[in-house]
């Protein structure tokens, strides 16, 4: 019986220069505490590779086939645990609160189209969630009026499955019987698909948090969700992100973060709302 091979252990310095790429490409950032957290998620890696070191599987990355395995890097590192109706005050918020508010937004500007963006989307949840409020405001506050959904990631795979639109009954537990039936077909006893006409208000496209340059090619937006992504990033990099986040919104735009993000104290240019149970910011004059 032949012996299972396993990898070396991850240096400090393979830590380092791995945690630095990681960065520079992405803005997560490890602290040396996640040392071991990057080396169990990499060390898949290595064995899809077929490579025995950190050293090699990073001048994989930098190599001519680093695009590639680039892809699968960021589902490695990556964390998507989401589901429909997360944080349920922050939603039952935009629902009551903050979309009878951007509608107004977009009206006294003269447009008839309302624009939501939802960063790092992940596997789709979120922005279906908006967009099934959304629907069911149709008839009501938003008669007349177009919506827009971009929902962005940085993995090609969460994209293909949020395209996909099919999910289990775990991430859909949040959800009511009479909500289930109205946006989602029944495949089988516990797989859902996402209704046509709820895909249509949400456009997949893939996008870099950390390539500002690609925020002013999605438009502007009445209000921007981005919720428990920023803690993966430094003050730098949060800064950059909130700036683009702060130009691509409206004026009295709304960002919505994650419950426990707070960038009350990065000051730039954002008023802290208070909601039952949840918070938002507001885009300064």
């Amino acid at each position: 019986m032949a012996l299972q091979v396993t990898n070396p252990p991850m240096s400090l310095p393979d830590f380092l220069a791995m945690r630095d790429f990681i960065y520079a490409r992405t803005g997560i950032y490890f602290a040396e505490a996640k040392q071991y957290f990057l080396e169990n998620r990499l060390a898949r890696r290595l064995v899809g590779v077929n490579i025995k070191t950190y050293q090699g599987y990073l001048e994989l990355l930098q190599g001519p086939m680093g695009k590639e395995e680039l892809k699968q890097l960021f589902i490695e590192i990556t964390t998507n645990e989401t589901s429909f109706w997360r944080n349920p005050p922050q939603i039952e918020a935009f629902q009551r609160i903050v979309l009878p508010e951007a509608i107004a937004l977009a009206k006294a500007k003269g447009s008839s189209k309302l624009r939501i963006w939802s960063a790092a989307c992940s596997s789709g949840e979120e922005p279906y969630t908006l967009a099934m409020i959304c629907a069911e405001a149709k008839d009501t506050l938003l008669k007349g009026m177009l919506v827009e959904i971009i929902a962005t990631d940085i993995s090609e795979k969460v994209l293909a499955q949020a395209k996909e639109g099919i999910y289990g009954s775990y991430t859909l537990r949040n959800l009511t019987g009479p909500q289930l039936k109205q946006h989602f077909n029944l495949l089988s006893q516990d797989c859902y698909e996402v209704k046509p006409e709820l895909k249509q208000l949400v456009s997949l496209k893939l996008v870099n948090l950390v390539e500002y340059s690609a925020y002013k090619a999605l438009g502007s937006f009445e209000v921007i969700f981005c919720r428990n992504v920023l803690i993966y990033f430094d003050e730098a990099v949060k800064i950059k992100v909130l700036r683009g986040f702060h130009e691509q919104l409206q004026p009295k735009g709304f960002l919505l973060v994650g419950h426990s993000e707070s960038i009350h104290s990065f000051n730039i240019g954002f008023e802290l709302m208070h909601f039952t149970k949840a918070m938002g910011y507001r885009k300064r004059d």
